[in-house]
């Protein structure tokens, strides 16, 4: 493909999930799916750290950190994203002493245009690296990713109402109260959803309920959507 650029004089763009609403990986020249790169090449219990393809999806490669003990520290809203696209776009989650997704990366490797590949970490091609870790589809093609996870955890989740003023005239506050805090504001009102999610020992449980969540949360609405 980047021959047969190079012959044309056109681009090469690398498309992840398809998540981002940027138009970022459409072009006029050749664009690369990468899913079918998407497997977990090594995982490294000591160092806690997984090595994948750059395609893999983060809803597959939770599944296999899970049967390791592992986990990733942050995440973002959704999984259906990317290992490299989520890192590319400068996807971030929640919590005043976590990084964006970009910083749990320790190691990558890169296919630049001219069909180099450059093995990219702290202490190898750093400049790169710095500038890699996210990307935003500029510098090449990622190829592999390493992670830096952290052992497996639960989260308790506690969510309750507040007004916009409030959690902004509070923000320090909050901020320093959970260790994952965020609150979702519902436009053109004042109403606020505050939720917190720590670390526990707690066992798994839902206070989902099947019928307001699914059934009329979920299937009646999808029904009178497509009505």
């Amino acid at each position: 493909v980047l021959v047969l650029a190079r012959q044309q004089n056109k681009r090469v763009k690398a498309v992840g999930g398809g998540h981002s609403p940027s138009d970022i990986a459409c072009t006029d020249g050749f664009m690369i799916h990468m899913g079918k790169m998407n497997r977990v090449l090594q995982v490294d219990t000591e160092k806690k750290q997984v090595t994948v393809e750059a395609g893999i999806l983060l809803s597959d490669l939770n599944p296999q950190l899970d049967k390791h003990g592992l986990a990733l520290s942050n995440l973002g809203a959704v999984s259906d994203v990317t290992a490299a696209g989520v890192i590319g776009s400068g996807t971030h989650n929640t919590g005043i002493k976590h990084g964006i997704l970009a910083t749990q990366v320790v190691a990558l490797t890169l296919l630049t245009a001219d069909g180099t590949i450059l093995e990219c970490s702290e202490s190898s091609n750093t400049e790169v690296f710095q500038a890699v870790r996210v990307h935003l589809g500029c510098l090449g093609v990622i190829l592999t990713i390493t992670l830096q996870c952290v052992p497996q955890f639960h989260l308790q989740e506690t969510s309750f109402p507040s007004t916009l003023k409030e959690v902004l005239d509070n923000l320090d506050s909050h901020l320093k109260k959970s260790e994952y805090f965020r609150f979702l504001w519902f436009p053109h009102s004042e109403n606020v959803s505050v939720i917190y999610q720590d670390h526990t020992d707690k066992p798994p449980s839902s206070s989902a309920n099947w019928f307001w969540d699914y059934a009329i949360g979920f299937y009646l609405l999808e029904f009178l959507l497509w009505i």
